[in-house]
């Protein structure tokens, strides 16, 4: 990102507009210039944000500078360093948002109704793992107006979070058409998956 920053002082005369996978990395001493969030907006043909990281410095501040590219149809958040609240309020900024993966330690709670309102078409694929599978999580989706229509789920989760992901398959029951689950029961893992429709 420095020599980014560097190479290419002003945004408008950068190839950011080229890009089509933004991969952000934080972790052990790394950090997110703040300049480099004047950049984020000009990343106009982005269609896959990855935020991903561990041990290491928080990769927003609040409130929160973060401004996503519109054209973003994939989230990927693979990292404890981003709070729950800062993950919705990024999917807030993406209007065009069909696919999510959430993985990692779980940071804080939504609470139900308050803040951003998800605006994406949620149509593509879901993916939870971890810590993300509760129902803070299924909270969050199932709240969103327009609702969820997701075609495919690839979720791993612990025993205790079976309610609330069969929730969000509920919510998806005409749409989805490939299901990926996987269970911990207490060290033993069991994987199924099936095609609910030809």
């Amino acid at each position: 990102m420095e020599r980014w920053l560097e190479r290419f002082p002003v945004p408008e005369e950068s190839p950011a507009h080229l890009i089509k996978h933004l991969y952000v990395w934080i972790g052990a001493y790394h950090y997110v210039p703040d300049k480099f969030y004047q950049y984020t907006p000009w990343f106009t043909n982005a269609e896959n944000l990855s935020l991903l990281g561990y041990k290491g410095v928080r990769l927003l501040q609040e409130p929160s500078p973060w401004r996503s590219p519109q054209s973003v149809t994939s989230l990927t958040v693979k990292t404890g360093l981003v709070t729950l609240v800062e993950i919705r309020d990024i999917m807030g900024q993406l209007p065009n948002l069909d696919s999510l993966w959430l993985s990692g330690l779980l940071v804080g709670r939504v609470s139900p109704g308050i803040g951003t309102v998800l605006k994406g078409r949620f149509g593509g694929k879901l993916r939870l793992c971890r810590r993300y599978t509760s129902e803070c999580i299924t909270s969050m989706l199932l709240e969103i107006p327009t609702g969820i229509h997701f075609t495919e789920f690839q979720i791993e989760s612990a025993r205790r979070d079976l309610p609330s992901n069969v929730k969000l398959l509920e919510a998806c029951g005409r749409t989805i058409v490939k299901l990926s689950y996987m269970v911990d029961f207490e060290r033993e893992s069991h994987s199924f998956s099936w095609l609910s429709r030809p």
